[in-house]
């Protein structure tokens, strides 16, 4: 039992050293995108590939969890890794939640999962804006002339969204390469 609760403090530093990055990080980004005063939210949507990686991520740890503290020999890194794991998806998914893609009054912001800062998008920047259906997503891509083509990834139930906003901020056309959105 005693191992059990080194483990325990093995995992709780980890995910403490975790946290603090998410959170410096996400400090940053919000400054960031707070300096370029494009507006308030109007709406925000989550990257559909984060998210299946997610899950499947969920799954693998839950299997290694069970594989660890059933049949390994008792040690503190054996029983810390399952919870280490854990608290890294717990980071991923809050790291998702926080870099989705935005859409303000004034401009779209794209937050990269992987990568520092944003990209701003004004509205009034956008010409074209291609919308393709992929496995469970869409891909949205815009392009503008000032603009180097910006693609996001978001489920496909957000799209309609995403397009009645795009049509009532731009004048954009919509080239819709997908048979599920209205035209």
């Amino acid at each position: 039992m005693m191992i059990w609760f080194h483990g325990f403090y093995v995992a709780f530093v980890f995910s403490c050293l975790m946290f603090g990055a998410l959170a410096y990080r996400q400090i940053l980004d919000n400054l960031e995108v707070r300096r370029m005063q494009l507006g308030e939210d109007r709406s925000s949507f989550i990257s559909a590939p984060s998210v299946v990686v997610l899950c499947i991520s969920l799954v693998l740890v839950s299997s290694v969890g069970v594989c660890l503290y059933t049949w390994a020999q008792p040690e503190i890194y054996i029983y810390a890794l399952p919870l280490i794991l854990l608290a890294q998806n717990l980071q991923f998914c809050l790291r998702v939640y926080l870099q989705r893609t935005q859409m303000k009054t004034r401009a779209l912001v794209v937050r990269r999962l992987l990568k520092p800062g944003a990209v701003a998008i004004p509205y009034n920047q956008i010409h074209h804006v291609y919308v393709r259906d992929q496995w469970v997503w869409s891909a949205i891509t815009i392009v503008g002339p000032s603009v180097d083509p910006t693609t996001f990834r978001i489920f496909r139930f957000s799209v309609p969204a995403v397009v009645r906003i795009l049509r009532s901020s731009t004048q954009a056309a919509i080239l819709n390469q997908s048979p599920s959105l209205p035209t």
